[in-house]
């Protein structure tokens, strides 16, 4: 007949290991707590330590195999208290369930000294080895030890300061050693970055706390970059910096709430050099932003009659020949199938474009802004353009225009403020006919602006909005009105 005592050895062997397995399942549920697959070997040995008792002491092999399956209890115990240790002190999860990791270092270090931890009490009270007395007959052993790994040592406590001192974070963006570098894994050991050539690079944490680190995330995430253009001594510095200014600020990816700022930063051999000021967000687009601010400049500073000169030691300066002879017939010809100026003969269109320069925008650049003031309208003869208005708070994209349009011919007639905001899509070319040099054109041809009254009288009428809000009486009061206000607004007289 079987002894009962091993029915309860095996019924005590399944009730540890089946309520070690419970309460791992609850520790998972409740704290998001993971075992591996050791856990089950723990849970299994220390079932076994639990039915041994129960066996018969007058079994020879029980103290010893008892013996043996405490020690590696003891042992595999180690694998769930890490996993109990790191839940604990340095895996967290935010709001949004994401987890969160301390540095690998700690985590490593956490495993490697409890599990040297589990060895020594074994060897110490299941075994009964003096330990002390180990180690201390090791000591020769951990010296040359010791000093075949102090670049490993090293590293690693250099990694414990990383965490401790916090100087960056996984994420952030380094400048170190003169190279640009995101923060990818910082472990126990190195420190693991990506080049903005994609590029992975390592280095060991105890030579990265001998560099000098700049971290671009820190105070926080909005930083200052920095790029120089040189203009002509003719230029005043006054209207370059309005210019330079006005022209950064229109680049995307510019923080908004700190505008650019401009600084005039020598007297070069050529030129005089003026550094721009101004601030990202995103320094993965540093390289695009500080191009988009160059091209952006460039244009900006053509329009504005403004020279980048060349390096030169000679004092005779030739002048450029005329390049826009294209662009002036296209505009003539945008201006005859022009609703308005459409009562222009051939020759006066003509002779309009060729007084008149021309522009080039870039991409993303404002032509016309909602609300400014406006003293010029534009003969578009290439590229496109997005005309955008903003209403109770909203902006709203109305149009897309292109070559053989025209915009601002209000703001240039009557000299109303701009009623949208007009941005380039792509590189844009224009003839741009300002008020000064139209109301000499309309001085000197005075017969223009009954025409053009005409025109802009038969405009209100048809307007539905303004005669609903009973601008006019009569037809002859508004081309009375209408040309009463061209002749004040060119200075014409009555």
């Amino acid at each position: 007949m079987i002894d009962q005592r091993y029915f309860q050895a095996a019924g005590a062997v399944a009730i540890v290991y089946l309520a070690l397995v419970v309460v791992a399942r609850q520790l998972r549920r409740v704290r998001a707590v993971r075992f591996t697959w050791a856990y089950h070997f723990f849970a299994l040995s220390a079932g076994l330590v639990a039915g041994f008792h129960f066996l018969p002491e007058s079994l020879a092999w029980r103290p010893v195999v008892l013996q043996h399956l405490t020690a590696a209890t003891v042992v595999l115990a180690a694998f769930p208290l890490v996993t109990l240790l790191n839940r604990a002190f340095w895996i967290r999860f935010d709001a949004s369930g994401k987890r969160l990791e301390a540095p690998r270092v700690l985590i490593d270090l956490t495993g490697v000294g409890v599990a040297l931890l589990s060895v020594v009490g074994a060897m110490q009270f299941v075994y009964g080895m003096q330990v002390p007395g180990l180690v201390a007959g090791s000591g020769v052993a951990a010296l040359v030890l010791g000093l075949g790994m102090q670049d490993q040592l090293k590293n690693m406590f250099a990694g414990i300061a990383l965490h401790f001192e916090k100087p960056f974070k996984t994420g952030d963006w380094l400048l170190i050693d003169g190279v640009h570098a995101r923060v990818i894994e910082i472990s126990w050991r190195s420190t693991r970055l990506i080049t903005t050539d994609e590029v992975q690079i390592e280095m060991d944490n105890g030579a990265l706390l001998n560099q000098t680190i700049y971290n671009f995330e820190l105070p926080s995430a909005d930083h200052a970059v920095r790029a120089t253009i040189g203009l002509h001594y003719d230029v005043p510095p006054a209207q370059a910096i309005e210019v330079l200014r006005a022209a950064a600020a229109s680049v995307p990816g510019v923080v908004v709430e700190r505008p650019p700022v401009v600084y005039l930063k020598d007297f070069a051999d050529s030129a005089i050099v003026y550094e721009i000021k101004l601030w990202i967000r995103e320094h993965s687009q540093m390289s695009r932003i500080l191009s988009d601010v160059r091209s952006h400049c460039w244009y900006a500073v053509r329009r504005a009659g403004m020279e980048i000169p060349y390096p030169q030691r000679v004092v005779h300066h030739a002048v450029a020949p005329d390049t826009g002879a294209a662009a002036r017939q296209a505009a003539a010809v945008t201006l005859r199938a022009h609703k308005i100026f459409g009562c222009l003969s051939a020759e006066q269109c003509e002779a309009l474009v060729q007084a008149s320069p021309v522009v080039k925008f870039a991409n993303h650049e404002h032509l016309l802004e909602q609300g400014a003031p406006g003293s010029s309208m534009f003969v578009l003869v290439r590229g496109a353009v997005d005309v955008r208005i903003a209403r109770d708070g909203q902006v709203k994209s109305v149009a897309k225009l292109g070559a053989g349009d025209c915009i601002g011919e209000m703001s240039l007639l009557t000299g109303d403020p701009r009623s949208a905001t007009v941005v380039a899509e792509g590189e844009v070319e224009a003839v741009e006919v300002g008020m000064a040099m139209f109301g000499a054109f309309v001085r000197s041809n005075p017969a223009v602006v009954e025409q053009l009254g005409e025109l802009l009288a038969q405009r209100q009428l048809a307007n539905a909005h303004l005669a609903a809000q009973g601008v006019a009486t009569s037809p002859e009061q508004v081309r009375s009105g209408v040309l009463r206000k061209l002749r004040s607004f060119f200075a014409l007289g009555d």
